[in-house]
Parts: structure tokens; sequence; C-alpha cells
């Protein structure tokens, strides 16, 4: 038997979007359904999606809704698609980063809904900035601003640098009014951490970049080679050639990403389904049969 609270927190995952596009039905989905819409049979698959996301911000803030959040305001609503480029669930040490924008700069976003807390924080965010130099906190109003100002300044100095970003209780807007800028940190950098961010090929595109050649070991020997030579690069020179090689990645045009249903755009984009959006649109518009 499915869980309500886990099965809601699963609709807006890579699965259950794929099954709907692909197959047009989810168990997962169809639990949910049942439990949070009145008369599914009278509406089309896109009202319900609208539904439940609804139900998600009234209700059960999770970690997507906030992501999704990001992704609209940030990507969309500060900055460009064109331009920037955002990643999700990037490992960093021991832990995993929840969502990363990156353009001219490498910012690291720690987002803790209204079902998290704030005690693995400090391990968090000293990860964090083993690879990144800007990181921001964001949460819910319901938070009170001046309260995390002084639980980050408890933290010392890598406390003080951290952004913070609050999303109103009464809708999905990020406040203007207690909103905190990251500061540069740049201390915790390390030539490991940052290497490990990329792939095969990205860390290949970022030596030839810096030496004009790879290394010529055996294959045994290749990675670690690698990155005794990624590490012989000044920290921020290579932290800057990492930040390139990973925004060539989730690349999707403005006019592709502007057609997904918002509730959606973080699925589709950090999934890479944005192939399926004809799929997608016809599930959208057809009516719900259970």
């Amino acid at each position: 038997m499915i869980n309500h609270n886990r099965a809601i927190n699963r609709v807006f995952t890579r699965k259950v979007i794929t099954d709907l596009i692909e197959y047009g039905s989810n168990e997962v989905f169809d639990v949910v359904v049942k439990r949070h819409v009145d008369d599914p049979e009278s509406k089309t698959h896109g009202q319900i999606i609208s539904e439940i996301y609804t139900h998600l911000y009234k209700e059960h803030r999770n970690e997507y809704y906030y992501m999704n959040t990001l992704l609209n305001r940030l990507l969309v609503g500060y900055h460009s698609v064109n331009t920037t480029t955002a990643l999700s669930q990037i490992r960093v040490g021991q832990h995993i980063v929840d969502f990363v924008m990156i353009n001219g700069e490498f910012r690291a976003y720690e987002i803790k809904s209204n079902l998290d807390n704030f005690e693995r924080l400090y391990d968090q965010i000293s990860d964090y900035y083993k690879a990144f130099s800007k990181v921001t906190l964001l949460t819910s109003l319901q938070h009170e601003y001046e309260k995390i100002v002084e639980m980050l300044h408890g933290l010392g100095d890598l406390g003080d640098a951290v952004g913070i970003c609050l999303i109103n209780n009464d809708d999905d807007y990020i406040n203007r009014n207690y909103r905190r800028e990251p500061k540069q940190y740049d201390y915790y950098l390390d030539h490991t951490c940052i290497f490990k961010l990329l792939r095969k090929k990205e860390y290949e595109n970022a030596l030839i970049d810096y030496y004009g050649k790879l290394p010529e070991v055996a294959p045994v020997f290749y990675f670690r080679e690698c990155l005794a030579w990624f590490s012989q690069i000044p920290i921020i020179k290579a932290q800057d050639l990492a930040r390139i090689e990973l925004k060539k990645r989730n690349k999707i045009c403005k006019t592709v990403f502007d057609k997904i249903q918002p509730e959606l755009k973080s699925t589709m984009y950090f999934a890479g389904l944005s192939r399926k959006l004809p799929q997608l649109e016809a599930f959208l518009q057809s009516n719900y049969r259970r």
C-alpha cells in the first residue's frame, strides 16, 4: 500500500512523469489523484497536475515545490534560459547540493522546505564551499528572517557569507524585503571536490583548455593523473574551468522551455525530457481515465 505523503512527494519525479508521457498512467499518480482531486474524470491531465501542485503550495511545500519555484523565478524571471544553466542534486563531499545556478557565477542553493530542519546546515554548507564560492539558503517566510540571520551568524564567517532567500507564505514569489545576497567565500575551495563535479569529457576539456594536452598514462592511472594535473591549476582558475564545462549541461532553448507547463518545468528541465514535449502536451490535453 502506498503512503499518501510519500506518494505526493513522488508525483513530479522523472519516473512518474515519464510513465505518464509514455504509457498515460502511473500507480503513484492515480493514488494522489484519488486523494486530492475531486471528479478527476471531468478534467484534463493538465488541470489535474495543476490541482496537485496547488495542494503542494497550500499544504505540503516539499523540496520539488521550492526547486520549481527557484527555476521559474530565477532562470525565467531573473536570468535567461539561453545564457544560464541550472543543475540539481550535485554531490560535493558528503552532501548533495539541491540547486546550482551557473552563468558568469557559480552559485549553490540549499533548500530547507517547511518539512525540513536546520540541524545539518553547517556540515552541508561547509561541503558546498569546497566547490562553490557563493551559497544561498532558500526557505519559507514562516522561518523568521532575523532568526535565520542569527542562526547563520552562529556558524562564524562561513555562515555570515551565506545568502538568504525567503519564499512568501501567501504566494510563490521570493520576498524582496527579506533577502540577503551571498558573499564570496573561497577559503574552503578544494581541487578534488571541484574535479569530481565533472564528467570525463568535461575534465578533459578543462585540462586541454589549460595545458593544451592530456596525460599519456595507462588507463588504470588516467583518472588519478588527470586529477593530479587539475590540482596544479590555481584554485580559482580550476573552479572557473569547471564552471565553463558545467554550464554546457541542460541546454534548452527558450522557445521550448516556455511551452512547458509551469508546474512541470523543473522535472522536464532537470530530467532532460524536453524532447518529449509533443507527447507531454498531448497527454496534458487528454482527459483523465482511471
